[in-house]
């Protein structure tokens, strides 16, 4: 049905008001969502379930090779420890595009023990939308999706922490908006100019017909800084160029949420729309 995004970009928002404010990082799972839980191969070539029957089941989806990806995992290496002998299961993700060998390099000098589990065909990133790396999810015992994490340069662990206390009742939700809010505040600035680089690339890339080269460098956008609403807007115009009009919505409606100001004169148009 061709309708406009903006008309619906508040029903989005407003759909969208129980999910952390860090940003959109399933597409296609809200926190409150269940996922389905099906044994996957692993990189020891077994196979395992993505949750257990813990109270806490915390899975990441990391790239072999990536810093921020290598940082989370040493991280939740430290978190292991640290919640041994508790309900709390963690697991870790990856494509079977990446090398076995860079995933296993990767995970030992993480120094994680938690199985890591081989997505064959990606069809489980599909399944969720994954389009962040890294990027976390917490489930219940029953699968319902309690929270999810994109990478924090700053209060990583405190944050990852504090959800996984949350799924345990050790704390409550306010004590988890003292934790969010200091990483929140803080804007690493590095990240902030590779976020508009990527923009400015996907940009121009999108004005000479390149969708999907501009679709990939939004992405990119994303990842180093979620925060940065143009880069969501470029990849909910590029996005829906192509048609996509479920995901350039999640995108343009998220890019209004953290700046309800347009923020970049690059409202969705395309196939989705007809006119604004």
């Amino acid at each position: 049905m061709v309708r406009s995004l903006v008309a619906v970009a508040a029903v989005v928002i407003s759909a969208a008001s129980a999910v952390p404010t860090e940003g959109h990082a399933f597409v296609n799972l809200p926190v409150g969502g269940m996922l389905k839980n099906r044994p996957l191969p692993t990189l020891d070539g077994k196979r395992a379930s993505l949750l257990g029957n813990a109270k806490a089941n915390l899975f990441v989806f990391f790239r072999p090779g990536q810093d921020h990806s290598l940082q989370t995992l040493g991280q939740l290496a430290k978190l292991e420890k640290e919640f041994e002998g508790k309900p709390v299961r963690f697991t870790a993700v990856t494509s079977d595009s990446y090398p076995r060998g860079e995933v296993a390099a990767t995970a030992r000098e993480a120094g994680i023990r938690m199985p890591v589990l081989i997505d064959e065909g990606d069809a489980l990133y599909g399944e969720l939308g994954v389009s962040l790396h890294p990027v976390l999810g917490i489930a219940d015992e029953r699968g319902k999706l309690l929270a999810y994490q994109h990478f924090l340069k700053i209060n990583m662990l405190d944050v990852v922490r504090g959800r996984i206390q949350v799924a345990l009742g050790e704390i409550g939700e306010a004590e988890m908006a003292r934790l969010v809010e200091p990483a929140a505040a803080t804007i690493d600035l590095g990240n902030r100019a590779g976020a508009r680089s990527r923009f400015m690339l996907a940009r121009a890339l999108l004005a000479r017909g390149n969708a999907e080269k501009a679709i990939e460098n939004a992405r990119a956008g994303v990842a180093l800084d979620p925060t940065f609403a143009p880069v969501h807007a470029i990849l909910a115009k590029a996005l829906s160029t192509t048609g996509r009009c479920a995901e350039a919505e999640k995108e343009y409606a998220e890019a209004l949420r953290i700046d309800p100001r347009d923020p970049t004169g690059t409202e969705p148009h395309g196939q989705c729309i007809a006119s604004h």
